[in-house]
């Protein structure tokens, strides 16, 4: 592999489960994302060794059109490409180097389940490719995950839905069991979106064609990077927690123009071995950056 790697930071506090899942997981959408297109730039920020490291963030996501399945059964295909391309500021000639680009492919099958009045069953098996496609293309390079959560309609409160349930992925280790508990409220003002620890969302809607807001995420994948670099390493790991304000405006029809700044915290780097064990004395801090994203969407009704 020509581009090396940079070792990463340790977290200076104790780790979290992380799993994140590309789409909203409520049953009766208002309005629906189907597509769209983001550039994220978060700049650069100093190493532990003094370099400064910036990366440019391309995502891409579709969702198909719900298929039916009977009466109480609705079929979703999810795809999302997410390119990671850093670019590194050295200082010196000592150490090691991030790699160029990392890509996260990813496929879901998103399945709606009304089991009553009340309940539904939401189940999001994914097939997830991670690489940095400098080697050759293998097994290692796909990362299964699955997640079913059980989402409630409130009986005193029409927007209100509550529900829990797990995920299984390989994004945080070999073997990640995570329990989530969702919340979604929507009003004519506002709505919340939250899938703990996963992510949240506020967002103020005061008319049909803008929306402001503030969202935060926890980020993690693993990613193949082969074993021609500097540790002996077969996977890196990435993690960010990125905390935002947000704004959206329809400009025609169905079309949208998305923006959000805001910071990255707790940004994490490691190198794994290939039993998924962290790289011990391969560690390193990374501050905590600005980042700022652009980007369209398309969105419709159920």
């Amino acid at each position: 592999m020509s581009e090396k790697i940079r070792c990463i930071p340790k977290l200076r506090r104790s780790k979290i489960l992380l799993l994140l899942i590309l789409v909203p997981l409520y049953v009766d959408a208002q309005e629906s994302e189907f597509f769209s297109s983001t550039y994220s730039s978060v700049a650069r920020s100093k190493l532990e060794h003094g370099d400064q490291l910036g990366v440019g963030v391309v995502d891409i996501n579709l969702i198909t059109p719900t298929i039916k399945m009977g009466e109480h059964t609705k079929l979703n295909n999810m795809f999302a490409y997410r390119s990671l391309n850093y670019n590194q500021e050295s200082r010196s000639e000592k150490g090691l180097h991030f790699p160029g680009n990392l890509s996260d492919i990813q496929y879901a099958l998103l399945i709606r389940q009304k089991l009553n009045d009340r309940w539904n069953l939401v189940v999001v098996p994914q097939l997830i490719v991670r690489s940095d496609f400098k080697s050759s293309f293998g097994s290692r390079d796909f990362f299964p995950a699955l997640a079913a959560v059980a989402m409630h309609q409130s009986g005193k409160h029409e927007g209100l839905q509550w529900g829990y349930g797990a995920s299984y992925s390989r994004d945080f280790t070999k073997n990640t069991f995570t329990p989530l508990f969702a919340v979604t409220y929507s009003s004519s003002d506002y709505r919340i979106d939250m899938m703990l620890p996963i992510k949240a969302q506020f967002v103020m809607t005061p008319s049909k064609s803008w929306e402001y807001g503030i969202d935060a995420n926890f980020e993690t994948g693993i990613y193949n990077i082969g074993t021609k670099n500097d540790v002996g390493a077969h996977y890196a790991r990435v993690i960010n927690i990125p905390v935002g304000l947000t704004a959206a405006a329809k400009i025609s029809g169905m079309f949208w123009v998305k923006a959000k700044v805001g910071m990255q915290f707790m940004r994490e780097y490691d190198f794994l071995d290939s039993s998924y064990q962290v790289l011990k004395g391969q560690g390193g801090s990374m501050e905590s950056s600005a980042y700022a994203s652009i980007g369209i969407s398309l969105r419709l009704k159920e």
